[in-house]
């Protein structure tokens, strides 16, 4: 099982101790994390942690040359995007995106370009001081870093709320919505780009979505699978990935569970892709297969105060699980 160094240090680390006294207390000096993906080797057709630490972790956007690592936490009823960049010295320590932490932010996904950030956001609409409903924002990359956040105009965002944006490499966006006119609760919806803007917003229908809640999807660069979360019957838990490929016709073949081991008997959902496509990262609530089940209240303590302890974390699978699937019988 592979586990991301919680905390990390960025530079030199020395031991420390007291004086020599028989009770001499040492630290360990924090080795810096140092090459891809937070220094760890990629994932095979196993799922494993790949960012987990006692606080809620979800959601993962990769800039394209993979130095640069947005996710999100969601703590307190409150979301905020976190940022980790390598450096010459290895990874640095989370800390807040520059444009997070204010409001409740959630969901980063990066184009495949690289030239803009897409987010969810309860701020402020221009000209409001109060917070807002969940809408879609993003920011243009710039020689600097970031821009200014902005809301994408209607009529992708409305009255009602719009989650997990993700787009193709030709700007068709997929989000989650509330919206009047889907199947039922939450569905997956898509906006084709024009060229200049969004057209009206669209449900993906009854081959994605159902009665149930579909959230948080994942559309492939070249628009070929979509990749999403959903509460419905035949389920491993308490809501799986599945996935929809596209026909000859250009529409969604009927949307396939996942299976194990993908998906869990806890909350599996937020996938994402690293940029070269090798890698799907998730979210999941699962607890690690090789965690003790604690005999003391005190074991307890200890293992909810560290990484797997049933609280989302960031997993992570090779990639090769989306062609055995479509080679699958219900996908010739």
């Amino acid at each position: 099982m592979r586990f991301v160094i919680t905390l990390s240090l960025v530079g030199l680390c020395f031991l420390v101790g007291c004086s020599c006294d028989d009770d001499v207390e040492i630290v360990e000096a924090v080795v810096p994390l140092t090459g891809p993906w937070l220094g760890q080797e990629p994932p095979g057709a196993e799922p494993s942690l790949f960012l987990a630490t006692a606080l809620a972790e979800r959601d993962a956007a990769w800039t394209p040359d993979g130095k640069r690592l947005f996710y999100s936490i969601y703590e307190r009823q409150r979301g905020a995007i976190l940022s980790r960049s390598e450096g010459p010295d290895g990874w640095s320590a989370p800390e807040f995106a520059g444009f997070s932490g204010e409001y409740s932010d959630l969901e980063p996904f990066i184009t495949h370009d690289g030239a803009w950030l897409y987010f969810v956001s309860k701020r402020p609409l221009p000209g409001e001081t109060e917070p807002g409903e969940w809408d879609i924002w993003r920011l243009r990359r710039t020689e600097t870093g970031w821009g200014i956040p902005e809301v994408l105009p209607a009529p992708v965002n409305n009255e009602h709320k719009e989650f997990y944006p993700s787009l193709t490499t030709n700007g068709d966006l997929y989000f989650t919505s509330d919206r009047p006119g889907g199947l039922g609760g939450e569905d997956i919806w898509w906006a084709e780009w024009t060229g200049e803007e969004w057209a009206e917003p669209q449900n993906l229908g009854p081959a994605v979505n159902s009665p149930g809640p579909e959230f948080n999807s994942l559309i492939a660069p070249d628009g070929s699978w979509l990749i999403f979360g959903s509460v419905r019957e035949g389920d491993s838990g308490g809501g799986d990935l599945h996935i929809a490929f596209r026909g000859t016709d250009g529409e969604f073949l009927p949307a396939v569970n996942m299976g194990e081991p993908v998906n869990s008997a806890a909350l599996d959902y937020c996938p994402a892709l690293s940029p070269d496509g090798s890698i799907i990262f998730f979210t999941s609530s699962r607890v690690p297969e090789d965690s003790p089940d604690p005999a003391t209240f005190t074991e307890l303590e200890t293992l909810m105060a560290g990484p797997g302890n049933g609280r989302d974390n960031i997993w992570w699978i090779s990639a090769d699980v989306i062609e055995e699937l479509r080679a699958g019988p219900t996908n010739p």
